[in-house]
C-alpha cells in the first residue's frame, strides 16, 4: 500500500533545513502509521527544466504472515497466521492455499468459514487446512497463500488492491512424539476433589518410522 509523501527537488536537497524537516515529517508519518514500511525514490527528468525532481514513495506492508505445521497422530494441518500491522481495519475474502507441486493424491481441505472476515488493527487471524493423502506425503511442499483484502470502512471499499500473498515451504511432516496426560485421584480415593492433592501422569512416546530421515536433523529443524 502506498502512502503519499512530500516531494523533494534537487534544489531542496541542497537545503539542509528542508532536508531535516523532510526527514522529521517522514519519521512522524511512520510513527503515526505504525506499519512496516519500504522507502523508494523515483527521479523525474523534464526536458524543460534543468533540475531533477525526486519523489519519495513510502510503501506500507499491511500484513505479516507466518505458518506452522500441526500434527496429531496421522492427521496433519497447515495453519497460516495473518497479523494486521496497520491502524486500519480490513475485510478479508477469497482466501486460498495452493501447492505448486503436482500431487494428485494430496488434498487441502479448508476448515475456514466461507464468509468474509474483518481483521482489526493489530489483530491476528488464523486459516487452517487439513492435509489428506492416499499414498505418501512428499518430502516437502511449496505453498502459496493468497487472500483478497480491502478497507472495512464503506467509503474506502472502492479501492482496488492486489491480493496479499505469502509463499512458504512445508517439510518435516513427521510426528516425532505422542503425548498423553492423565490425572489420578489420591491414593484410596475414587474421584478427584477440589483441595485434594492429585497426581498428573505425562507419557511421552518417541514414535518410530524416522529411518528415512536423519533423526538429529529432524529434531533440530522441527518446532
Amino acid at each position: 500500500m502506498y502512502l503519499p509523501s512530500a516531494t523533494e527537488s534537487s534544489v531542496d536537497k541542497e537545503n539542509t533545513t528542508s532536508k531535516e524537516n523532510h526527514r522529521k515529517n517522514k519519521e512522524k508519518q511512520k510513527e503515526d502509521n505504525c506499519m512496516a514500511t519500504v522507502d523508494q525514490k523515483v527521479t523525474i527528468d523534464c526536458p524543460w527544466s534543468i533540475y531533477s525532481t525526486i519523489i519519495a514513495l513510502t510503501f506500507c506492508i499491511p500484513f505479516n504472515a507466518k505458518h506452522s505445521l500441526l500434527s496429531t497422530g496421522k492427521r496433519k494441518y497447515v495453519q497460516v497466521c495473518v497479523q494486521n500491522l496497520s491502524e486500519l481495519c480490513f475485510r478479508l475474502s477469497d482466501y486460498s492455499l495452493k501447492i505448486s507441486a503436482d500431487c494428485t493424491d494430496l488434498q487441502l481441505v479448508p476448515l475456514n468459514p466461507a464468509f468474509q472476515q474483518v481483521v482489526y488493527s493489530k489483530q491476528s487471524i488464523f486459516f487452517v487446512w487439513e492435509l489428506k493423502w492416499t499414498k505418501e506425503l512428499p518430502l516437502s511442499l511449496q505453498c502459496l497463500f493468497s487472500v483478497s483484502f480491502c478497507p472495512a470502512t464503506s467509503e474506502e471499499q472502492s479501492l482496488t488492491l492486489k491480493p496479499f500473498t505469502y509463499e512458504f515451504q512445508v517439510e518435516n511432516f513427521f510426528t516425532l512424539y505422542h503425548v498423553k496426560t492423565q490425572i489420578f485421584p489420591p491414593l484410596g480415593a475414587e474421584y478427584c476433589k477440589t483441595g485434594s492433592l492429585c497426581s498428573l501422569e505425562v507419557s511421552i512416546t518417541r514414535l518410530v518410522g524416522l529411518s528415512e530421515v536423519d533423526k538429529d536433523e529432524a529434531l533440530t529443524e522441527s518446532d
